[in-house]
């Protein structure tokens, strides 16, 4: 509780409103610094250490075009070091990313599978809003819903007041959870709640509660704020997810060359790789214990 308060004031003085995505992003960030402390430091002993390790030979400087087969056996030992060095360090990068991954993928999976459930909800029917394709949303929404759950007799401190959700922390400090929003739309259609609500939050359950009455202020002005807004959120989802498996897929390549050269380099499998050389029987993964230095 003490950090998540710390967090929301740094989040204040940096700017950003509380609760907000920005907010909750700031927050992963800060809580990744003790793990990022211990990378450098354990780089750092590392490094010490190969710098105490047997100098290169002279004469292998003096010949650029001596490839590794023709180094002596220190110059082997500084190459592997290093190799190994950075195997962990990437490797430990994609532990911290892979933990974002599995605690962010099953929300979002499961937000998915809700949305996709409501595609036969009852609904008021009549004009549509128009939404877009790209927010993934098995049908369009009413206009008469969306009029409905902006035009609540409750605004979002009453909804938060009437229903609390004791066992969520940011509820307790008086943010709207999604729980609760959709107690007090408990007669709409539920997908137009949860669009609703998506674009409190970027798809998450909990939501600053000034943004979120601002946001149906603007509203009721227009619709289109409501599908600008909807189809942002989205995007950003959608890109988040990318972007994590991008830099998971990044960090688990560098990872596997470091250690394909800290402790087999020449395994023939990691050379022919693009051709398949991972899977060959002759020279597969299975093979790797024949090469290991």
């Amino acid at each position: 509780d003490r950090r998540s308060t710390i967090f929301c004031n740094n989040c204040v003085h940096f700017g950003f409103q509380r609760g907000s995505s920005h907010c909750q992003a700031f927050a992963i960030i800060i809580s990744t610094i003790p793990m990022i402390r211990r990378i450098y430091l354990l780089s750092f002993l590392l490094s010490w250490a190969v710098a105490f390790s047997p100098p290169k030979n002279n004469h292998a400087a003096q010949h650029p075009s001596a490839t590794r087969l023709h180094l002596d056996a220190s110059e082997l030992a500084i190459e592997q070091v290093e190799a190994r060095t950075n195997f962990f360090i990437w490797l430990f990068g994609a532990s911290g990313a892979a933990g974002v991954a599995r605690s962010a993928f099953p929300r979002m999976y499961n937000n998915i599978r809700e949305i996709q459930s409501y595609r036969n909800a009852e609904n008021s029917g009549g004009e549509t809003v128009g939404i877009s394709p790209l927010c993934g949303y098995p049908r369009d929404l009413s206009v008469k819903d969306l009029e409905t759950i902006l035009n609540n007799r409750l605004d979002i401190n009453a909804i938060v007041a009437k229903y609390p959700v004791n066992d969520n922390l940011w509820a307790k400090k008086g943010y709207i959870t999604y729980k609760a929003f959709k107690q007090a739309n408990a007669d709409v259609d539920p997908l137009a709640v949860r669009a609703v609500f998506d674009c409190f939050s970027q798809s998450t359950e909990v939501s600053n509660p000034e943004i979120a009455q601002q946001k149906i202020d603007k509203y009721k002005e227009s619709l289109e704020n409501f599908k600008n807004d909807l189809l942002y959120s989205k995007v950003v989802g959608w890109a988040a997810i990318v972007t994590l498996l991008g830099l998971l897929g990044l960090a688990d390549i560098e990872a596997y060359n470091y250690a394909y050269t800290g402790w087999f380099p020449e395994w023939p499998g990691g050379k022919q790789w693009l051709e398949g050389g991972l899977f060959d029987p002759n020279i597969g993964i299975s093979k790797i214990p024949n090469y290991w230095l």
